[in-house]
């Protein structure tokens, strides 16, 4: 019998095949070289087509006798043992490790495998996906600072949703164990605002989320996180930081526990800020500072807790001419309270100079209760004439359990003080004044009003509830 011993020729599908997986080599060859997280990315995606296609053609080749089937069974062992490694090394297997790890707790070790994808293989199609996972690895490991970090990283990335919950939970959280990391360390500035980046995250959790349990629960947080960046701010005398969390708590948190004790703290930063102005002898900006606090809804609550110590370190040894030309100035601009306020400032440090000062006090506070809600004070009918003066009377009842100021500005500039329950008999000159009179309940509207009164003339003013 004869047998046909000749081998087949290779055909021309083959050999371009071996182009095909020459080039494919080329290319994993050129990764390798260049960047190793695409090398490994791509691998098994050259690999498996290049086993499945090698071993259809090592079957074709061997079955015809023909040489070139050495050749894919060489490209198919490569393809095998590519295959074997990008599932024991590269990203793919680190990320593995590091699931597996996080899945049983071990997360200093889920840790390590996600930072060695990002810093071994940036150019990986697995790196998106250590970015994502490991902001919450680091947040469970209590590995708060480089939690935010990376949860940033990922949000400014838009590998996570910024405005997803749960992120804003952790990352609120976050903020706040660093916080207090640092103040334990006497890092102040540090937990300042760390405290106040969690109440950032407070209030769009508020704003955005109104309807869930987080935030009815950040109302109360938000005030408390406030005050203790305030706190941290102010022990590195960062004045103006501070100044912003408590007037912040004064203006929207009323009715929070730490209302009073933002205002204690707020009239002290003011006062703090303003001693170092001036003993650096720039009183204006000094006064300035120091007076902001009248600028508040809660002014009169801080007004009655200034100190004489308080008072006596800023005011006491600032020239009158000065303090009276700033009295002056804020008149003129409208601010009447601040007025009112160096008015009897300078008066209570300079009473040799009261009567100088005395009508711009009155006037101040003419100007102050005109300008906001008053009761109406009517024209009073006298009460009997008298003869032999050429002025007029005024008896004034103060039918009230508080003491009363009343302010006169007309022919004569007058400040009258009745004690509760008690009256008073002045003379002053006829003519027409604008009175105020005003106690010292702040819950009680004061009087104001245009009022005449005749020459040789009684009149009776009462005060009442």
């Amino acid at each position: 019998m004869y047998t046909y011993k000749r081998r087949a020729r290779i055909d021309a599908g083959s050999i371009f095949f071996i182009v095909i997986f020459l080039i494919a080599s080329t290319v994993i060859g050129y990764f390798a070289l260049t960047d190793k997280g695409k090398f490994w990315d791509i691998l098994p995606f050259i690999c498996i087509p290049v086993i499945i296609i090698s071993l259809i053609l090592i079957i074709v080749n061997f079955a015809r006798r023909v040489k070139a089937g050495t050749f894919f069974v060489l490209f198919f062992i490569l393809s095998v043992v590519g295959l074997v490694m990008s599932n024991f090394f590269g990203p793919q297997a680190l990320i593995n490790n590091a699931e597996n790890s996080f899945d049983n707790k071990n997360y200093e070790e889920s840790i390590y495998y996600y930072r060695t994808v990002l810093d071994n293989y940036p150019g990986s199609r697995h790196v998106n996906t250590a970015l994502k996972k490991i902001p919450s690895t680091y947040f469970y490991n209590k590995n708060y600072e480089e939690a935010i970090s990376s949860y940033n990283e990922a949000i400014e990335l838009e590998i996570i949703n910024g405005n997803d919950l749960e992120i804003k939970k952790n990352l609120e959280e976050c903020y706040i164990k660093s916080a207090e990391r640092y103040y334990k360390n006497n890092k102040y500035s540090l937990s300042a605002e760390n405290y106040f980046e969690a109440v950032m995250i407070l209030e769009d959790i508020k704003n955005n989320f109104p309807d869930t349990n987080e935030a009815f629960i950040a109302e109360y947080k938000i005030p408390e996180y406030l005050f203790k960046s305030a706190s941290g701010f102010n022990k590195v005398k960062n004045w103006d930081r501070a100044i912003e969390c408590l007037e912040k708590i004064i203006r929207e948190y009323n009715n929070s526990n730490y209302f009073s004790d933002a205002c204690h703290l707020l009239l002290d930063t003011y006062f703090k800020k303003s001693r170092e102005l001036i003993l650096d002898n720039n009183y204006q900006k000094g006064i300035e500072e120091f007076l902001k606090f009248l600028d508040l809804d809660s002014a009169d609550y801080v007004y009655n807790n200034i100190s004489d110590y308080q008072k006596q370190i800023i005011f006491s040894n600032i020239p009158p001419d000065t303090l009276k030309k700033i009295a002056n100035d804020n008149y003129n601009s409208g601010s009447y309270k601040k007025s009112l306020f160096l008015c009897e400032i300078i008066i209570e440090y300079n009473p040799e100079i009261e009567e100088d000062i005395f009508p711009l006090l009155v006037d101040s506070k003419l100007k102050l209760i005109s300008s906001s809600d008053y009761k109406l004070l009517e024209q009073p009918a006298p009460l009997r004439r008298f003869w032999g003066s050429k002025k007029c009377i005024l008896v004034i009842e103060n039918n009230t359990e508080f003491d009363l100021a009343v302010y006169l500005k007309g022919p004569e500039y007058k400040l009258i003080k009745i004690e509760k329950n008690s009256s008073q008999e002045i003379e002053t000159a006829p003519g027409t004044y604008k009175i105020a009179m005003d106690s010292n309940n702040t819950d009680i509207l004061p009087y104001y009003g245009e009022i005449t009164y005749e020459e040789g003339q009684k009149y009776l003013v009462e005060y009442s509830i």
